[in-house]
Protein backbone atom coordinates (compact mmCIF):
# COMPACT_ATOMS: atom_id res chain seq x y z
CA UNK A 1 0.00 0.00 0.00
CA UNK A 2 1.37 3.41 -1.00
CA UNK A 3 1.68 6.31 1.44
CA UNK A 4 0.38 8.77 -1.18
CA UNK A 5 -3.33 8.08 -0.43
CA UNK A 6 -2.64 8.83 3.23
CA UNK A 7 -1.14 12.21 2.32
CA UNK A 8 -4.14 12.93 0.09
CA UNK A 9 -6.61 12.06 2.86
CA UNK A 10 -4.74 14.20 5.39
CA UNK A 11 -4.72 17.14 2.95
CA UNK A 12 -8.45 16.79 2.26
CA UNK A 13 -9.32 16.51 5.96
CA UNK A 14 -7.17 19.57 6.68
CA UNK A 15 -9.11 21.60 4.09
CA UNK A 16 -12.53 20.34 5.18
CA UNK A 17 -12.85 22.58 8.31
CA UNK A 18 -11.80 25.60 6.25
CA UNK A 19 -14.45 24.84 3.61
CA UNK A 20 -17.05 24.29 6.34
CA UNK A 21 -16.20 27.66 7.91
CA UNK A 22 -16.38 29.37 4.51
CA UNK A 23 -19.66 27.79 3.44
CA UNK A 24 -21.55 30.49 5.37
CA UNK A 25 -19.82 33.23 3.37
CA UNK A 26 -21.47 35.39 0.74
CA UNK A 27 -20.16 33.08 -2.02
CA UNK A 28 -22.70 30.56 -3.20
CA UNK A 29 -21.66 26.93 -3.55
CA UNK A 30 -19.68 26.75 -0.31
CA UNK A 31 -21.84 23.93 1.02
CA UNK A 32 -21.40 21.92 -2.18
CA UNK A 33 -17.62 22.25 -1.98
CA UNK A 34 -17.58 21.22 1.69
CA UNK A 35 -19.68 18.12 0.95
CA UNK A 36 -17.46 17.31 -2.05
CA UNK A 37 -14.35 17.48 0.13
CA UNK A 38 -15.87 15.17 2.75
CA UNK A 39 -17.04 12.65 0.14
CA UNK A 40 -13.66 12.81 -1.62
CA UNK A 41 -11.91 11.98 1.67
CA UNK A 42 -14.12 8.92 2.12
CA UNK A 43 -13.62 7.90 -1.54
CA UNK A 44 -9.84 8.10 -1.23
CA UNK A 45 -10.01 5.98 1.93
CA UNK A 46 -12.10 3.32 0.19
CA UNK A 47 -9.75 3.25 -2.81
CA UNK A 48 -6.74 2.95 -0.52
CA UNK A 49 -8.26 0.04 1.39
CA UNK A 50 -9.25 -1.60 -1.91
CA UNK A 51 -5.56 -2.09 -2.68
CA UNK A 52 -5.62 -4.94 -0.17
CA UNK A 53 -6.70 -8.17 -1.91
CA UNK A 54 -9.21 -8.96 0.85
CA UNK A 55 -10.92 -5.55 0.49
CA UNK A 56 -11.13 -5.26 -3.29
CA UNK A 57 -14.93 -5.09 -3.05
CA UNK A 58 -14.50 -1.56 -1.69
CA UNK A 59 -13.17 -0.40 -5.04
CA UNK A 60 -16.61 0.11 -6.66
CA UNK A 61 -17.73 1.96 -3.54
CA UNK A 62 -14.70 4.23 -3.80
CA UNK A 63 -15.30 4.93 -7.50
CA UNK A 64 -18.98 5.74 -6.92
CA UNK A 65 -18.05 8.01 -4.00
CA UNK A 66 -15.41 9.72 -6.11
CA UNK A 67 -17.96 10.29 -8.88
CA UNK A 68 -20.32 11.81 -6.31
CA UNK A 69 -17.59 14.13 -5.06
CA UNK A 70 -16.93 15.26 -8.65
CA UNK A 71 -20.63 15.99 -9.16
CA UNK A 72 -20.68 18.10 -5.98
CA UNK A 73 -17.60 19.97 -7.22
CA UNK A 74 -19.31 20.82 -10.51
CA UNK A 75 -22.48 21.80 -8.68
CA UNK A 76 -20.42 24.10 -6.44
CA UNK A 77 -18.85 25.84 -9.42
CA UNK A 78 -22.29 26.15 -11.00
CA UNK A 79 -23.59 27.99 -7.93
CA UNK A 80 -20.41 29.98 -7.24
CA UNK A 81 -20.29 31.34 -10.78
CA UNK A 82 -24.02 32.10 -10.72
CA UNK A 83 -24.65 30.67 -14.16
CA UNK A 84 -27.95 32.23 -15.27
CA UNK A 85 -28.74 29.63 -17.92
CA UNK A 86 -29.38 26.23 -16.44
CA UNK A 87 -26.53 23.98 -17.44
CA UNK A 88 -26.82 20.24 -16.88
CA UNK A 89 -23.76 19.06 -14.99
CA UNK A 90 -24.44 15.51 -16.09
CA UNK A 91 -24.30 16.54 -19.75
CA UNK A 92 -20.98 18.30 -19.23
CA UNK A 93 -19.55 15.23 -17.50
CA UNK A 94 -20.97 12.94 -20.20
CA UNK A 95 -19.34 15.05 -22.93
CA UNK A 96 -15.98 14.94 -21.17
CA UNK A 97 -16.25 11.21 -20.59
CA UNK A 98 -17.13 10.72 -24.25
CA UNK A 99 -13.86 12.37 -25.23
CA UNK A 100 -11.94 9.98 -22.99
CA UNK A 101 -13.94 7.04 -24.32
CA UNK A 102 -12.83 7.97 -27.84
CA UNK A 103 -9.25 8.19 -26.56
CA UNK A 104 -9.52 4.72 -25.02
CA UNK A 105 -11.06 3.30 -28.20
CA UNK A 106 -8.25 4.78 -30.31
CA UNK A 107 -5.25 3.80 -28.19
CA UNK A 108 -6.60 1.10 -25.89
CA UNK A 109 -6.28 0.75 -22.12
CA UNK A 110 -2.49 0.88 -21.81
CA UNK A 111 0.23 2.94 -20.22
CA UNK A 112 0.17 5.54 -23.01
CA UNK A 113 -3.56 6.14 -22.59
CA UNK A 114 -3.22 6.32 -18.83
CA UNK A 115 -0.42 8.83 -19.01
CA UNK A 116 -2.28 10.90 -21.61
CA UNK A 117 -5.31 11.03 -19.32
CA UNK A 118 -3.12 12.02 -16.39
CA UNK A 119 -1.43 14.78 -18.39
CA UNK A 120 -4.80 16.07 -19.61
CA UNK A 121 -6.17 16.15 -16.08
CA UNK A 122 -3.09 17.90 -14.69
CA UNK A 123 -3.22 20.59 -17.38
CA UNK A 124 -6.96 21.07 -16.73
CA UNK A 125 -6.32 21.32 -12.98
CA UNK A 126 -3.55 23.89 -13.51
CA UNK A 127 -5.70 26.06 -15.76
CA UNK A 128 -8.71 25.65 -13.46
CA UNK A 129 -6.80 26.88 -10.42
CA UNK A 130 -5.60 29.91 -12.38
CA UNK A 131 -9.18 30.60 -13.47
CA UNK A 132 -10.79 30.28 -10.02
CA UNK A 133 -8.07 32.30 -8.27
CA UNK A 134 -8.53 35.15 -10.75
CA UNK A 135 -12.32 35.29 -10.43
CA UNK A 136 -12.09 38.06 -7.81
CA UNK A 137 -10.36 40.33 -10.32
CA UNK A 138 -13.60 40.83 -12.20
CA UNK A 139 -16.90 41.71 -10.58
CA UNK A 140 -18.98 39.83 -13.12
CA UNK A 141 -17.26 37.08 -15.12
CA UNK A 142 -18.72 36.70 -18.58
CA UNK A 143 -20.62 33.63 -19.77
CA UNK A 144 -17.62 32.37 -21.73
CA UNK A 145 -15.37 32.56 -18.66
CA UNK A 146 -17.94 30.69 -16.58
CA UNK A 147 -18.30 28.02 -19.22
CA UNK A 148 -14.52 27.61 -19.41
CA UNK A 149 -14.25 27.13 -15.63
CA UNK A 150 -17.02 24.52 -15.57
CA UNK A 151 -15.58 22.76 -18.62
CA UNK A 152 -12.10 22.61 -17.06
CA UNK A 153 -13.57 21.21 -13.85
CA UNK A 154 -15.51 18.59 -15.84
CA UNK A 155 -12.44 17.58 -17.86
CA UNK A 156 -10.30 17.28 -14.73
CA UNK A 157 -12.92 15.28 -12.81
CA UNK A 158 -13.53 13.01 -15.78
CA UNK A 159 -9.80 12.41 -16.19
CA UNK A 160 -9.57 11.59 -12.49
CA UNK A 161 -12.36 9.03 -12.76
CA UNK A 162 -10.82 7.51 -15.89
CA UNK A 163 -7.37 7.19 -14.31
CA UNK A 164 -8.93 5.66 -11.21
CA UNK A 165 -10.87 3.14 -13.28
CA UNK A 166 -7.63 2.13 -15.05
CA UNK A 167 -5.75 1.68 -11.81
CA UNK A 168 -4.23 -1.65 -10.73
CA UNK A 169 -7.02 -2.07 -8.20
CA UNK A 170 -9.55 -2.04 -11.01
CA UNK A 171 -7.41 -4.51 -12.92
CA UNK A 172 -7.22 -6.91 -10.01
CA UNK A 173 -10.90 -6.60 -9.28
CA UNK A 174 -12.28 -6.92 -12.78
CA UNK A 175 -9.46 -8.68 -14.67
CA UNK A 176 -9.40 -6.04 -17.38
CA UNK A 177 -6.96 -6.81 -20.21
CA UNK A 178 -4.53 -4.12 -19.15
CA UNK A 179 -0.81 -4.29 -19.65
CA UNK A 180 1.33 -3.82 -16.54
CA UNK A 181 1.35 -0.12 -15.66
CA UNK A 182 4.31 1.95 -14.68
CA UNK A 183 3.03 4.49 -12.15
CA UNK A 184 5.00 7.63 -12.79
CA UNK A 185 4.74 11.00 -11.12
CA UNK A 186 1.99 12.26 -13.43
CA UNK A 187 -0.33 9.34 -12.70
CA UNK A 188 0.24 9.57 -8.95
CA UNK A 189 -0.26 13.32 -8.98
CA UNK A 190 -3.53 12.95 -10.87
CA UNK A 191 -4.92 10.25 -8.59
CA UNK A 192 -3.92 11.64 -5.22
CA UNK A 193 -3.33 15.37 -5.56
CA UNK A 194 -5.84 16.61 -8.13
CA UNK A 195 -8.68 17.05 -5.64
CA UNK A 196 -6.52 18.59 -2.84
CA UNK A 197 -5.15 21.11 -5.36
CA UNK A 198 -8.67 21.78 -6.63
CA UNK A 199 -10.05 22.44 -3.15
CA UNK A 200 -7.09 24.67 -2.35
CA UNK A 201 -8.01 26.76 -5.39
CA UNK A 202 -11.65 26.81 -4.25
CA UNK A 203 -10.62 28.05 -0.79
CA UNK A 204 -8.53 30.82 -2.33
CA UNK A 205 -11.42 31.75 -4.62
CA UNK A 206 -13.91 32.02 -1.74
CA UNK A 207 -11.48 33.95 0.46
CA UNK A 208 -10.64 36.33 -2.37
CA UNK A 209 -14.31 36.98 -3.03
CA UNK A 210 -15.06 37.56 0.66
CA UNK A 211 -12.15 39.98 0.97
CA UNK A 212 -13.18 41.77 -2.22
CA UNK A 213 -16.77 42.10 -0.98
CA UNK A 214 -15.59 43.46 2.38
CA UNK A 215 -13.30 45.99 0.71
CA UNK A 216 -16.12 47.05 -1.57
CA UNK A 217 -18.51 47.42 1.38
CA UNK A 218 -15.98 49.53 3.29
CA UNK A 219 -15.12 51.67 0.27
CA UNK A 220 -18.74 52.40 -0.71
CA UNK A 221 -21.33 54.57 0.97
CA UNK A 222 -24.29 52.34 1.75
CA UNK A 223 -26.98 54.90 0.92
CA UNK A 224 -25.69 56.41 -2.32
CA UNK A 225 -23.30 53.76 -3.64
CA UNK A 226 -20.47 56.26 -4.19
CA UNK A 227 -17.09 56.08 -2.44
CA UNK A 228 -17.00 56.51 1.31
CA UNK A 229 -15.15 59.42 2.89
CA UNK A 230 -12.06 57.37 3.73
CA UNK A 231 -11.91 55.75 0.30
CA UNK A 232 -12.29 59.14 -1.40
CA UNK A 233 -9.51 60.70 0.69
CA UNK A 234 -7.19 57.78 -0.02
CA UNK A 235 -7.94 58.05 -3.74
CA UNK A 236 -7.47 61.81 -3.61
CA UNK A 237 -4.05 61.57 -1.98
CA UNK A 238 -2.89 58.96 -4.48
CA UNK A 239 -4.17 61.15 -7.31
CA UNK A 240 -2.25 64.16 -5.99
CA UNK A 241 0.95 62.14 -5.63
CA UNK A 242 0.65 60.84 -9.18
CA UNK A 243 -0.23 64.26 -10.58
CA UNK A 244 2.72 65.95 -8.86
CA UNK A 245 5.10 63.23 -10.05
CA UNK A 246 3.90 63.62 -13.65
CA UNK A 247 3.55 67.40 -13.39
CA UNK A 248 -0.13 67.20 -14.27
CA UNK A 249 -2.93 69.33 -12.75
CA UNK A 250 -5.48 67.99 -10.29
CA UNK A 251 -8.49 69.63 -8.71
CA UNK A 252 -11.08 68.90 -6.04
CA UNK A 253 -14.76 69.82 -5.97
CA UNK A 254 -16.75 69.99 -2.73
CA UNK A 255 -20.49 69.79 -3.39
CA UNK A 256 -23.32 70.59 -0.98
CA UNK A 257 -26.95 69.87 -1.86
CA UNK A 258 -28.87 73.12 -1.28
CA UNK A 259 -31.72 73.29 1.24
CA UNK A 260 -31.48 69.63 2.10
CA UNK A 261 -32.92 70.20 5.57
CA UNK A 262 -36.05 71.64 4.04
CA UNK A 263 -36.42 68.54 1.88
CA UNK A 264 -36.27 66.33 4.97
CA UNK A 265 -38.66 68.58 6.92
CA UNK A 266 -41.27 68.87 4.19
CA UNK A 267 -41.15 65.49 2.47
CA UNK A 268 -39.70 63.22 5.15
CA UNK A 269 -36.38 61.46 5.59
CA UNK A 270 -37.27 58.71 3.12
CA UNK A 271 -37.55 61.30 0.36
CA UNK A 272 -34.38 62.93 1.67
CA UNK A 273 -32.51 59.66 1.33
CA UNK A 274 -33.93 59.19 -2.15
CA UNK A 275 -32.80 62.73 -3.03
CA UNK A 276 -29.24 61.94 -1.92
CA UNK A 277 -29.17 58.76 -4.01
CA UNK A 278 -30.68 60.58 -7.00
CA UNK A 279 -28.20 63.42 -6.66
CA UNK A 280 -25.20 61.10 -6.39
CA UNK A 281 -26.33 59.08 -9.41
CA UNK A 282 -26.95 62.23 -11.46
CA UNK A 283 -23.51 63.64 -10.70
CA UNK A 284 -21.77 60.32 -11.34
CA UNK A 285 -23.48 60.05 -14.72
CA UNK A 286 -22.51 63.62 -15.56
CA UNK A 287 -18.88 62.93 -14.68
CA UNK A 288 -18.71 60.10 -17.19
CA UNK A 289 -15.38 58.85 -15.88
CA UNK A 290 -13.70 62.25 -15.78
CA UNK A 291 -13.52 62.14 -12.00
CA UNK A 292 -14.56 60.13 -8.95
CA UNK A 293 -17.31 61.13 -6.54
CA UNK A 294 -17.55 60.20 -2.87
CA UNK A 295 -19.76 61.14 0.06
CA UNK A 296 -18.04 63.29 2.67
CA UNK A 297 -20.96 63.20 5.09
CA UNK A 298 -24.60 64.27 5.24
CA UNK A 299 -25.41 66.09 2.01
CA UNK A 300 -21.78 66.93 1.22
CA UNK A 301 -19.93 65.14 -1.57
CA UNK A 302 -16.42 65.42 -2.95
CA UNK A 303 -15.09 64.87 -6.46
CA UNK A 304 -11.45 64.09 -7.26
CA UNK A 305 -10.52 65.39 -10.71
CA UNK A 306 -7.17 64.21 -12.08
CA UNK A 307 -5.78 66.06 -15.13
CA UNK A 308 -8.11 69.02 -14.48
CA UNK A 309 -6.82 72.54 -14.15
CA UNK A 310 -8.79 75.24 -12.38
CA UNK A 311 -10.48 76.32 -15.62
CA UNK A 312 -11.44 72.85 -16.81
CA UNK A 313 -12.66 71.91 -13.33
CA UNK A 314 -14.81 75.07 -13.22
CA UNK A 315 -16.35 74.22 -16.59
CA UNK A 316 -17.17 70.72 -15.30
CA UNK A 317 -18.63 72.17 -12.09
CA UNK A 318 -20.91 74.41 -14.14
CA UNK A 319 -22.00 71.40 -16.19
CA UNK A 320 -22.77 69.48 -12.98
CA UNK A 321 -24.84 72.39 -11.68
CA UNK A 322 -26.89 72.57 -14.88
CA UNK A 323 -27.42 68.80 -14.92
CA UNK A 324 -28.63 68.76 -11.31
CA UNK A 325 -31.04 71.62 -12.00
CA UNK A 326 -32.40 69.90 -15.09
CA UNK A 327 -32.84 66.51 -13.41
CA UNK A 328 -35.51 66.80 -10.70
CA UNK A 329 -36.54 63.96 -8.45
CA UNK A 330 -40.07 62.65 -8.08
CA UNK A 331 -43.02 62.21 -10.37
CA UNK A 332 -43.09 64.15 -13.60
CA UNK A 333 -46.25 66.00 -12.54
CA UNK A 334 -44.87 67.01 -9.11
CA UNK A 335 -41.06 67.14 -9.33
CA UNK A 336 -38.72 68.27 -6.58
CA UNK A 337 -36.03 70.37 -8.16
CA UNK A 338 -32.54 70.29 -6.69
CA UNK A 339 -29.61 72.68 -6.81
CA UNK A 340 -26.03 72.34 -5.65
CA UNK A 341 -23.37 74.70 -4.37
CA UNK A 342 -19.78 73.86 -5.27
CA UNK A 343 -16.40 74.87 -3.92
CA UNK A 344 -13.43 74.36 -6.23
CA UNK A 345 -9.73 74.14 -5.38
CA UNK A 346 -6.81 73.24 -7.60
CA UNK A 347 -3.91 71.39 -6.01
CA UNK A 348 -0.52 73.07 -5.88
CA UNK A 349 2.87 71.53 -5.23
CA UNK A 350 3.22 70.38 -1.64
CA UNK A 351 -0.52 70.07 -1.02
CA UNK A 352 -2.09 67.17 0.77
CA UNK A 353 -5.66 66.17 0.05
CA UNK A 354 -6.66 67.79 3.36
CA UNK A 355 -5.15 71.10 2.24
CA UNK A 356 -7.07 71.05 -1.02
CA UNK A 357 -10.31 70.08 0.77
CA UNK A 358 -9.96 72.96 3.22
CA UNK A 359 -9.61 75.48 0.40
CA UNK A 360 -12.56 73.91 -1.41
CA UNK A 361 -14.56 74.06 1.82
CA UNK A 362 -13.88 77.79 2.21
CA UNK A 363 -14.91 78.32 -1.42
CA UNK A 364 -18.09 76.33 -0.79
CA UNK A 365 -18.94 78.59 2.15
CA UNK A 366 -18.54 81.61 -0.18
CA UNK A 367 -20.84 79.96 -2.74
CA UNK A 368 -23.48 79.48 -0.04
CA UNK A 369 -23.09 83.05 1.17
CA UNK A 370 -23.42 84.42 -2.38
CA UNK A 371 -26.81 82.81 -2.95
CA UNK A 372 -26.18 79.10 -3.56
CA UNK A 373 -26.59 77.19 -6.85
CA UNK A 374 -23.16 78.27 -8.07
CA UNK A 375 -19.48 77.35 -8.09
CA UNK A 376 -16.82 79.44 -6.36
CA UNK A 377 -13.09 79.06 -6.90
CA UNK A 378 -10.79 79.04 -3.87
CA UNK A 379 -7.63 81.09 -3.55
CA UNK A 380 -4.28 79.32 -3.67
CA UNK A 381 -3.22 80.10 -0.10
CA UNK A 382 -1.70 77.43 2.11
CA UNK A 383 -4.13 76.70 4.96
CA UNK A 384 -2.77 77.30 8.45
CA UNK A 385 -4.24 76.36 11.82
CA UNK A 386 -6.62 79.34 11.92
CA UNK A 387 -7.85 78.54 8.40
CA UNK A 388 -8.59 74.98 9.44
CA UNK A 389 -10.67 76.31 12.35
CA UNK A 390 -12.53 78.65 10.03
CA UNK A 391 -13.22 75.80 7.60
CA UNK A 392 -14.64 73.68 10.40
CA UNK A 393 -16.78 76.61 11.57
CA UNK A 394 -18.00 77.18 8.01
CA UNK A 395 -19.09 73.57 7.74
CA UNK A 396 -20.97 73.81 11.04
CA UNK A 397 -22.68 77.03 9.94
CA UNK A 398 -23.83 75.40 6.70
CA UNK A 399 -25.22 72.46 8.64
CA UNK A 400 -27.06 74.71 11.10
CA UNK A 401 -28.32 77.26 8.57
CA UNK A 402 -32.14 77.23 8.74
CA UNK A 403 -32.86 80.94 8.41
CA UNK A 404 -33.54 80.99 4.68
CA UNK A 405 -37.12 80.06 3.77
CA UNK A 406 -37.98 77.32 1.30
CA UNK A 407 -36.59 78.30 -2.10
CA UNK A 408 -38.51 78.62 -5.31
CA UNK A 409 -36.57 75.72 -6.79
CA UNK A 410 -38.02 73.29 -4.25
CA UNK A 411 -41.65 74.17 -4.74
CA UNK A 412 -43.77 71.57 -6.43
CA UNK A 413 -44.72 72.52 -9.93
CA UNK A 414 -47.75 71.23 -11.64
Amino acid sequence: MSFLPVISIIALLAMLPVLISLRASMVEGGTDFAVACAVASAATLFLMLAEWPALQLLFPVGVVSLAGACLFVLSGFHRALDVSRRMSTLLVVAAAMAVFAVLLAAFGANDLTLHALSATGIVAAFLLNIAVCSQHRRRAPGPVERLVVIALAAVGCSALLAVTMLSPAAHDAYALPLEPMTWDIACAAMRYFYLPALFLGVILMIQNRVITDLKSAIARDELTGVLSRRALLDLGQRTLNTSFARQRPASFLLLDLDYFKQINDRYGHAVGDAALGHFAGTVATCLGGRGTIGRIGGEEFGIVLPNHSEDSAFALAEEIGRTVRDTPIGRSDRPIRLTVSIGLAEAVAGDTISDVMIRADMALYDAKAEGRDRCTIAGRFQPDASTRVLAAAAAQMRAADTRIPEPQLLRETG
